[in-house]
């Protein structure tokens, strides 16, 4: 049986670049153009969470990828302007999280050339200035207290502890490798793919180690990835 559920015609819809996510209270989290939607399936109902920074001077601001966490928390992306939404569901309250920019991209430029760079008026997802760092679909660790994020300009991995919002930003071996969405296993590792290079990435946080396997086909721009676990076996699935 397949049931379709509509957001309510006065809610933001689902949309853009859309992710889906169960979070650690069976809710179900998806990307929405104004921030990100909870949806209930016991009750069959669905709440709306607003970005708090929905505009800016460069035009709206859109949700790229959304992540529910082990506390039933909402997590989103803002790639256009380098922002973590945040939604505390006990409280209702609506933050965010700013990532710091790609520090060795920015000290290569004057100060007239970076404001020459910031005074482009498209927020856009593909028009990014040197050093941003582009977060997009994102995975929660359903095990632990920590969000992963695919900054896919910056090339690296946002780790950010869901409790203290503490932010780590841990670049990937090359910097050409481009992450897009992460998804997070039993053990703690966090996998993603690189839509830029046909290859599926697991990184190791206890070891620091990163893996790398190359997809059997050429060409292909992957953007999803999801997990399977089950007796015993992982399976990855893109």
């Amino acid at each position: 049986k397949i049931t379709v559920y509509q957001t309510p015609a006065d809610m933001t819809p689902i949309g853009g670049a859309v992710t889906m996510d169960v979070d650690g209270k069976g809710k179900i989290w998806a990307s929405a153009p104004e921030g990100a939607v909870r949806f209930d399936p016991v009750t069959e109902t669905f709440t709306a969470f607003r970005s708090v920074t929905s505009k800016s001077p460069k035009g709206t601001v859109a949700t790229y990828g959304a992540a529910g966490d082990r506390d039933g928390n909402g997590w989103w992306a803002q790639m256009a302007i380098d922002t973590i939404g945040v939604a505390d569901v006990r409280t209702g309250k609506i933050s965010e999280i700013k990532l710091s920019p790609v520090k060795h991209w920015m000290d290569r430029f004057k100060p007239e050339d970076r404001a020459f760079y910031e005074s482009f008026g498209d927020s856009g997802f593909s028009v990014p200035v040197p050093w941003s760092q582009g977060p997009r679909r994102m995975g929660t660790d359903k095990n632990a207290d920590v969000l992963w994020v695919g900054n896919s300009w910056g090339s690296s991995l946002a780790r950010i502890d869901t409790k203290t919002r503490e932010t780590t930003i841990i670049p990937l071996p090359d910097p050409t490798l481009q992450p897009y969405h992460i998804a997070v296993d039993s053990r703690h590792n966090a996998w993603g793919n690189l839509w830029t290079a046909d290859q599926l990435f697991k990184f190791d946080p206890a070891a620091n180690r990163w893996t790398l396997f190359d997809l059997p086909v050429h060409g292909t721009e992957i953007r999803h990835i999801s997990l399977l676990e089950r007796d015993g076996t992982l399976q990855v699935i893109v």
